[in-house]
């Protein structure tokens, strides 16, 4: 840990003394713009309740394959999760070279979460189509400490107001074919930092998941596998300016030995303001750019947006993007009252590894970009949504072909002349266009008293996508005791290529989920939360060979001052 926190306070000195940094007013909150005709959804994470940002967004993703870290994607109204742009502290966290964001190692320790979708999102990419979900850390000083019966621990200190320490780890079994104890540990930290009108935010993450079913060197499997890796991201921002830097950094051992890495970094910034030309009117504008970069790969990505909002009768939002390599996208929103209606374009350029691949997957220069139109009609609690894209880049595995060489030759008589010849040739994985797909559905979230309902219903040609999806809240105070009671549920999973169903069998297994939190908030500062997560036990087989995580008991005590 002491080596970590040094790598990366070593990193902190060296961006915040680049000149460069120096030269402008740097953005606080340029993304916290008014948001309209759209759904939009805010919280502030605790570590008391629940140790995984995903459920803090996504409370119906309540299982990761893999148990804790392994690879959790959000991918919201059917759409693929490059369609959705994930920002922490102003700048972009989707990797360079996937092109999405993987939620699995962002533990619980106080953020504030924003996702929004609809017109205002053009702001946030062209390809962003599918939402966009806004992480700020916050840092309250205190101390959690977290026991449970799966031999897990989670501490967290912030001594003071400006900086914060989180160190989890958990014993678990991460497939469902052998009993082997895995082990998955995480240690991130995090500073806040005001200097007159300026704000640096810095987080850094160190973690370590111990996995099975790798290759070795010789092709033979092992489940000694183990995946070293570290997030970082820096900022420095006020009204007006965002400038920084992220990395991300694996590195995968079978048996010790180190088998295959990756790399990849973004160096952004974003300026622009948000002028209120009167009661009715309000204007957001600006421009942004990143250097990207994976492995020995790069690319730059530059643009300019406005966004408009305006109340004459109705409430109008209008949002327009235009950037390099025709990265160019435009969104409307119209609401009145209860009633809202938004429609917007797409554009998603190839990523670096969809384009350049790696040892696994093969190059495609000649990939086509994802287009697509969205649209969303809503009244109240309930909306109806429909994406259609007229193409779409998916991942082709490697496979085996025989093909005809020469077929055999007979005389006039049917005696064989020659033998037929044939070759089989391999072919590696690589990305590929497959063409348009389209997906829609209607959404219902509403409260009652205590009680609060998110319903979902989801028809898509993209596979894993739940068709139903149910998330069902109760919250309760008596005598100063705060009770919470949740289920939640995936229903009609579509199998992908790669699942194995029984005779007679359509979809994938059903996830379900059932969780109690107790809490009681003492006045000297003082929280003591009893969990039970998962009460009946659920297991069930959530990618093949994986499980969900069985029942946890836990109690966790939180200290503020």
């Amino acid at each position: 840990m002491e080596k970590f926190l040094y790598d990366n306070i070593i990193k902190i000195a060296i961006v915040i003394t680049l000149p460069l940094w120096t030269a402008f007013a740097l953005a606080e909150d340029i993304e916290e713009v008014i948001v309209i005709a759209q759904e939009v959804k805010q919280t502030e994470t605790d570590a008391l309740t629940d140790t995984k940002l995903i459920s803090s967004i996504m409370p119906e993703v309540s299982y990761i394959a893999g148990g804790y870290g392994g690879n959790v994607l959000f991918r919201e109204r059917g759409t693929q999760s490059v369609h959705t742009a994930v920002y922490r502290n102003g700048i972009p966290q989707n990797t360079p070279g996937s092109g999405w964001y993987d939620f699995a190692h962002d533990i619980v320790s106080g953020e504030d979460v924003l996702v929004i979708s609809g017109a205002n999102s053009v702001m946030y990419g062209s390809g962003s189509i599918g939402g966009t979900v806004l992480i700020k850390d916050l840092i309250k000083k205190g101390v959690t400490g977290r026991l449970g019966n799966q031999s897990h621990r989670y501490y967290s200190l912030a001594p003071t107001n400006w900086m914060q320490v989180t160190d989890f780890s958990v014993k678990q079994n991460a497939r469902n074919d052998n009993d082997e104890e895995d082990t998955y540990k995480n240690t991130s930290a995090k500073i806040i930092a005001d200097a007159g009108d300026f704000t640096l935010y810095v987080n850094a993450t160190d973690y370590e998941y111990d996995y099975d079913n790798c290759y070795t060197a010789s092709w033979t499997q092992s489940n000694d596998c183990l995946q070293d890796g570290e997030r970082f991201t820096v900022s420095i921002r006020n009204e007006y300016f965002t400038i920084g830097r992220s990395e991300d950094k694996a590195e995968y051992f079978t048996e010790g030995v180190s088998t295959y890495q990756n790399e990849s970094s973004r160096d952004f910034f974003r300026v622009g303001d948000t002028v209120q030309l009167s009661n009715l009117l309000d204007v957001t504008y600006g421009v942004d750019g990143s250097k990207d970069q994976y492995m020995e790969q790069k690319q730059d990505n530059y643009g300019a947006f406005l966004s408009i909002n305006a109340k004459f009768a109705l409430e109008y939002n209008f949002g327009i993007r235009y950037g390099n390599e025709d990265q160019n996208a435009v969104r409307l929103g119209i609401a009145k009252d209860q009633f809202f209606f938004n429609v917007g374009t797409s554009y998603r350029r190839p990523n670096l590894y969809e384009l350049y691949g790696d040892a696994f997957v093969d190059p495609n220069n000649e990939l086509l970009p994802e287009e697509g139109v969205g649209y969303e009609i809503g009244f109240g609690a309930i909306s109806i949504f429909k994406y259609e894209f007229e193409e779409a880049i998916e991942y082709t595995a490697s496979y085996s072909e025989t093909v005809l060489v020469s077929p055999a030759t007979y005389d006039a008589d049917g005696n064989l002349l020659t033998e037929q010849v044939t070759e089989e040739i391999y072919y590696n994985a690589k990305y590929n266009n497959s063409g348009s797909y389209n997906t829609q559905g209607i959404r219902f979230a509403n409260t009652w008293g205590p009680f609060s309902i998110n319903l979902k219903v989801n028809d898509t040609d993209q596979t894993r996508i739940p068709e139903y999806v149910g998330v069902i809240t109760w919250v309760q105070m008596f005598k100063d005791v705060h009770y919470k009671v949740q289920y939640s549920g995936q229903f009609d999973r579509v199998p992908g290529p790669y699942d194995v169903l029984s005779e007679g069998q359509e979809f994938l297994e059903d996830l379900t989920k059932l969780s109690v939190y107790i809490t009681k908030t003492f006045t000297n500062g003082m929280n003591l939360n009893f969990a039970i997560d998962n009460i009946t036990d659920e297991e069930v087989e959530v990618l093949p060979y994986y499980n969900n995580q069985g029942r946890q008991i836990n109690l966790t005590l939180q200290y503020n001052w």
